[in-house]
């Protein structure tokens, strides 16, 4: 068995002293396989989600409403949204106009279907039944995404340790339907290295009606591949991405033209919110004019789509696809009207497959956990202010959060990537010269 396939680590090695050290280089070839180690990985996503549940479980025996959420920091927009925009009626009501969410068609169409499982009960219950749905869903997805992460990178398993245990979940998982748009875009990674364009263009297309940035996710593949010569490929994969986008969204906007425009509308009239750097002169009481807050998400996307560029010709070193990613992402993100809570979970998986270091990781963990209490006590600030948090410490906890996703990109940059990963049926070629790895 290739040497590149046996020996792994389920932590990195600085960590792993605190569970006897690395695997000793006796151990049975075996017990250091892929499929051997993965699957073991792949069951430590139950420890975050697990801790994520039990953070609701005062919103479970109290319900999803009132400033105890806030206080409690159990607020979670899943059952917020199936009490508020009637998602008990299901997919019908989604096609037939009845059900409005501002949601993109990919996730607002799941959290309809999905509201249409839930048995008929009181408020209370039903939102029980809603959440636990979810969280077996969101659960399901992030076992997606670790295993695609770990046949991405099968060299470095502990980059999909990291991202099992990673406790960015117990903050934000269960907070929205995310995780579902970012499981699509790993397993489009995945399919891209296993040379499957078609495939890939179809799970970024799904991907790119769950969320817009996304977008830029498709950009950064094209402009990667062009430096390793792989642009044929590329533009098919994104080609097929955009047909698949546009495609259903032709179908669901016949049905009704709300499922397509109304996000569209939201966001052309959003107004500076909750994580966006742009809230700040709002919090010290100078609100910006209207429309600023979509213009400079429009000046972000091009912003985003020239560093990424700058990526990949002025990097110390070839840029993967996964890092040219977690370097544009943050951009999108932090010129956006809002970065909500969960939009860790966004960049996550990319930057750690981009290669940055645990320590950069719990850092951006520790970060998200601050940012997040400050918004639930700030949001509850609005009922006591005696109790919660001023505009003005919010303010500084939102520059604080868009340092760290700075020092973040900093990171990726300045990450080399020792081994990209191979792909799966990498072999010696017949005139036994090794075949060059392409990166993801």
């Amino acid at each position: 068995m290739p040497r590149e396939w046996t020996e792994r680590d389920l932590l990195p090695r600085e960590a792993s002293a605190l569970v006897g050290g690395p695997l000793g280089r006796r151990a049975a070839p075996r017990e250091r396989s892929l499929p051997r180690l993965l699957p073991l990985v792949v069951l430590l996503v139950l420890l975050p989600m697990g801790s994520a549940f039990l953070r609701q479980g005062h919103c479970v025996v109290n319900g999803w409403n009132g400033n105890d959420q806030f206080w409690r920091g159990c607020f979670s927009d899943l059952p917020a949204q199936y009490q508020l925009a009637g998602l008990d009626r299901g997919l019908g009501g989604w096609l037939t106009g009845e059900i409005r969410l501002d949601q993109m068609p990919l996730l607002s169409g799941l959290m309809s279907a999905v509201g249409g499982l839930v048995p008929e009960a009181g408020w209370l219950d039903a939102s029980r039944w809603y959440m636990a749905l979810w969280t077996l869903i969101i659960t399901l997805c992030l076992v997606a995404a670790v295993w695609c992460v770990g046949m991405l990178r099968p060299e470095r398993l502990d980059l999909a340790t990291q991202l099992a245990l990673s406790p960015v979940h117990v903050v934000a998982a269960l907070l929205s339907p995310d995780l579902v748009v970012v499981t699509l875009v790993m397993a489009a990674m995945l399919a891209d290295t296993r040379r499957r364009p078609v495939l890939a263009g179809v799970l970024l297309g799904l991907a790119l009606l769950g969320h817009a940035w996304v977008s830029i996710v498709a950009v950064a593949l094209v402009v990667a591949a062009r430096r390793v010569g792989h642009e044929a490929a590329a533009v098919r994969t994104v080609l097929v991405a955009l047909g698949t986008a546009v495609g259903l969204a032709v179908v669901l906007a016949l049905a009704s033209p709300d499922i397509v425009t109304g996000p569209l509308r939201a966001w052309w009239g959003e107004k500076p919110g909750y994580g966006s750097v742009l809230l700040i002169p709002e919090l010290a009481g100078h609100p910006l004019p209207a429309r600023v807050a979509p213009l400079a998400s429009v000046a972000g996307w091009g912003l985003a789509v020239w560093v990424c560029v700058v990526m990949v010709r002025r990097a110390w070193r070839p840029a993967t696809w996964a890092q040219v990613a977690a370097f544009a992402v943050p951009v999108v993100a932090l010129t956006s009207p809002s970065v909500p809570v969960q939009a860790a979970l966004w960049v996550l998986p990319l930057a750690l497959l981009a290669g940055v270091s645990w320590r950069t990781h719990l850092g951006l963990v520790a970060v998200e956990a601050v940012h997040a209490t400050a918004l639930w006590l700030h949001i509850g600030a609005a009922a006591d202010p005696d109790k919660g948090l001023p505009a003005q410490w919010y303010a500084v906890a939102v520059l604080g959060r868009a340092i760290a996703w700075g020092f973040l990109m900093w990171s990726v940059w300045y990450t080399p990537v020792d081994n990209p990963g191979p792909r799966p049926q990498a072999r010696a070629l017949p005139d036994d010269r090794p075949q060059e790895p392409v990166a993801v």
